[in-house]
């Protein structure tokens, strides 16, 4: 098995957001390896694959011949490359004649620079200097034990950990908490990746919560899977709920916030099946996400009742291709999901012939279709 990219919060910059929709248009080509994109292009499939990491700005002469191996666009993406911040030139490790060596160690306290001829010999530190910290650490430790032992006095209710260094404070009225990773979550005015960036929180930190309004979709870095809901920070402004750990409690449902999108409000699946091979295509107003899953007995129990079974949660206008087991007649589930195990009530059952079906249970469907794909 080749090995997997990277995940990318195409929230976090302009340069993640660009190898994102890279990876993107890799995948609607129908994901030619970098070893065939390589010898269609003449570049190497390690400077292909670094187009698409999300670490620095290609080249643009990279850029294009990545997009030019999946038959895009040249030109579009040839102007969004311009509009990218120019990305400095890295440093020389050799010093230019007059400047002076930058270090990211600062020289020790008391301590000069050597000589030109000189050997660098660590400087000694006092001890008495030694001694005054190590009692300065005894003396902050003792008054923090004390004030932890005054602590848990209080109610367990009250009580609320800590935040890590660098991370807000979980607010009094958050519903719900997330916990941010990678590289850390962008606060934004409203729900979309162009609206104005409040500030970062950075990876590691539990971010008090106190409900979602819905926007534009991002992809799950982790899952894989879009995600239209933006979870509204305690205290102001949204982030991505795509580009944290957590989710709302079960049966939150949506709010509003300045810039929102619709919810979903109807959807319409189209059934093509040719023999086994079954091609699904599902979309409506407000829905930009789509679950389906099918209605048959378990293919380990042919004999046994039929139970949902997941098939795929993706965008909207994805066409599905998924081949039903041997000998069953499923019905077919399309709901409009907000995301992983975000389920709505809008769905469409339909018979392998297309007609409605109306046998197989609603509620279960959507659980089923709207779960994290669960990888094989």
């Amino acid at each position: 098995m080749a090995r997997q990219e990277r995940p990318i919060d195409p929230a976090a910059g302009p340069v993640e957001s660009l190898a994102y929709d890279l990876r993107k248009l890799r995948a609607e080509a129908g994901s030619p390896t970098y070893r065939a994109m390589a010898r269609r292009t003449g570049y190497s499939a390690s400077t292909l694959s670094e187009a698409a990491s999300g670490t620095r700005r290609p080249s643009l002469d990279v850029l294009l011949a990545y997009v030019g191996a999946l038959n895009g666009d040249q030109e579009a993406w040839r102007n969004r490359w311009q509009e990218l911040d120019p990305v400095p030139e890295p440093v020389s490790g050799t010093l230019v004649s007059g400047a002076e060596p930058i270090s990211g160690a600062e020289p020790i306290s008391g301590s000069e620079p050597p000589q030109a001829g000189e050997p660098a010999v660590p400087a000694a530190r006092p001890v008495g200097r030694r001694l005054a910290t190590v009692a300065g650490l005894i003396l902050a430790l003792t008054a923090a034990g004390v004030a932890w032992g005054t602590r848990s006095n209080e109610p367990e209710a009250k009580r609320k950990p800590p935040a890590a260094p660098g991370c807000p404070a979980v607010a009094d009225g958050a519903a719900f908490t997330a916990t941010t990773y990678g590289s850390g979550a962008k606060v934004r005015r409203g729900p979309a990746r162009v609206e104005p960036e409040l500030y970062t929180i950075p990876p590691g930190c539990t971010v008090g919560l106190t409900g979602f309004c819905l926007g534009e979709p991002i992809f799950d870095a982790t899952a894989g899977t879009p995600d239209v809901r933006w979870f509204q920070v305690a205290g102001g402004g949204v982030l991505a709920s795509a580009i944290v750990h957590g989710n709302p409690p079960a049966g939150a449902g949506a709010t509003r916030c300045a810039g929102d999108r619709p919810a979903p409000s109807a959807i319409t699946l189209d059934v093509a099946a040719r023999g086994d091979q079954v091609t699904l295509n599902a979309a409506g107003p407000g829905v930009e996400v789509v679950g389906y899953a099918a209605y048959h007995p378990d293919p380990a129990a042919p004999d046994g009742p039929p139970v949902w079974h997941q098939i795929a949660l993706t965008s909207r206008g994805a066409a599905v291709s998924w081949r039903r087991p041997a000998g069953t007649a499923p019905v077919l589930a399309a709901v409009a999901c907000l995301g992983g195990e975000s389920p709505t009530a809008v769905a469409d059952l339909r018979t392998l012939d297309g007609r409605a079906a109306s046998t197989a249970p609603r509620s279960t469907a959507a659980e089923t279709a709207c779960l994290y794909p669960v990888a094989k």
